[in-house]
């Protein structure tokens, strides 16, 4: 590799793609079928979310030299970004016959995105034994660590999960924040902490189910959260201080709270307080606004039956959302199990598709009340939730408000199911009231037992 292409790769590995760009590109049109340039383009191209366009460099490249383990690699990274997963996987095998005697930084690379792919799935064991592969050539490395730990964390292995899982912070999806210098909160007593949020909402919505453990540990608790959750938690947890500043440049905090002596991300206080089944009570910890449930009861007093919410979709690209929903039949069928006034619990305007729905199933009363689900206080959404008779909701933050508050909970579980939702059985240790249906098969879904739950409830 020449000089100027191993300045661009550099620059493109600390995500100055612009930069890299600007050597790369002249490059490729004196020599387009250089396979080193051809090969940063596509890993820039991916990690841009240009995945498509990458996944046909990758395929030119590998069609050109076969016997490139890196070309197969990228190909395979471009096929899971595209949820085509059989063909990732079958590239990453390539790729193991094509690393050359020697090369375990390649071949720890291929181990650990085979662990990440079958984590997607929700095929935990086998996303265990390529983890483990990984590190036994790389103990410390810390994107394998990531995926082991959520194995061991979805088999209910909560200790070991918990080590290997804190591996992952700093990470961009666990972003470490740090106040004043201070060291990662142990679990000691007294001093200052500060618990800050990471990852979605819904993470932060399940993370908060240890604050109360930490209040009673720590002298004071300065909970630094998503903006639209300061409300709901304030009330919630009044022992804290709590802040919306997430992501804040600056800090408008009182002068009191920006002496802090350690601080935490939120989901790793689990390796505190969670370290054993008996310690997940499933109890709710969330307080609604009592005037908002007050106010939404009253419209629900004219409806004369029930009122239940629902979600039918969940995620992003990047999570699933391919495979975490119920399509309209689907969604009828669940419906009209039994009469209900239906309430929207989407977190995306969903004005146009309830339209076409209620064109479609006119007996089924659906509506959206976008005051509460598209505002951007989550406590608007709180008070909903709160007053509702149940909830019926694909994987979502959804799932995750109804059983922080205590309402009973129909979840669709798809086969790409997260780690907090365990590898098997119908319930999740942190929610008591949310009771779990998963998916049997790619590509289908069942919803009978969503159906009868219902029916149970209301015969």
């Amino acid at each position: 590799m020449s000089e100027a292409l191993w300045e661009a790769k550099e620059l493109a590995e600390s995500g100055k793609y612009a930069e890299a760009w600007k050597i790369v590109a002249p490059h490729l049109d004196g020599e387009p079928n250089d396979p080193k340039a051809l090969l940063l383009a596509s890993f820039m191209l991916e990690k841009q979310g240009q995945s498509a366009l990458a996944y046909q460099v990758c395929k030119q490249l590998t069609t050109q030299y076969p016997h490139n383990a890196v070309a197969w690699v990228n190909l395979g990274k471009c096929c899971d970004s595209l949820w085509r997963m059989d063909e990732a996987e079958a590239a990453y095998h390539r790729a193991l016959n094509q690393v050359k005697a020697g090369d375990t930084e390649t071949k720890v690379t291929i181990y650990t995105n085979l662990s990440a792919l079958f984590l997607q799935l929700g095929q935990f064991e086998k996303a265990k034994t390529w983890g483990d592969k990984a590190l036994k050539l790389s103990p410390e490395h810390l994107k394998a660590r990531h995926n082991v730990g959520l194995c061991h964390l979805a088999a209910g292995e909560w200790a070991e999960g918990w080590k290997q899982y804190e591996a992952s912070i700093g990470s961009p999806q666990r972003i470490a924040w740090n106040y004043t210098g201070e060291p990662t909160w142990k679990g000691e007593p007294d001093g200052t902490v500060v618990i800050y949020g990471e990852q979605g909402i819904g993470d932060e919505i399940c993370a908060a189910s240890m604050f109360g453990d930490a209040i009673k540990r720590a002298g004071k608790v300065i909970v630094d959260c998503d903006p639209r959750l300061q409300r709901l938690f304030a009330r919630s947890f009044p022992q804290a201080n709590v802040y919306g500043t997430r992501n804040a440049k600056v800090l408008n905090w009182a002068d009191e709270d920006q002496k802090v002596d350690a601080s935490i991300a939120s989901m790793q206080l689990g390796a505190i307080f969670r370290l054993e089944d008996d310690a997940f009570t499933g109890a709710p910890y969330l307080i609604p606004d009592p005037d908002r449930v007050l106010m939404w009861k009253a419209l629900w007093a004219h409806k004369a039956k029930p009122v239940i919410g629902i979600a039918w979709t969940g995620g992003v690209k990047e999570t699933a959302a391919i495979y975490r929903r119920w399509d309209h039949e689907q969604m009828a069928q669940i419906m009209r199990a039994i009469p209900a006034h239906w309430v929207s619990l989407q977190y995306k305007d969903a004005a146009a598709e309830i339209a076409e729905f209620r064109a479609r199933y006119q007996d089924i009363d659906l509506v959206q009340y976008r005051g509460a689900t598209l505002s951007q206080d989550y406590d608007d959404t709180a008070g909903l939730v709160a007053s509702l008779d149940c909830v019926v909701a694909m994987q979502s933050t959804a799932v995750h408000i109804a059983g922080a508050l205590g309402v009973e909970c129909a979840a669709g579980i798809p086969k790409t199911s997260q780690w907090r939702y365990g590898a098997a059985g119908d319930t999740m240790p942190w929610y008591r009231s949310v009771r779990l249906f998963r998916q049997e098969r790619f590509g289908h879904w069942d919803t009978s037992g969503i159906q009868a739950w219902l029916r149970r409830r209301y015969e």
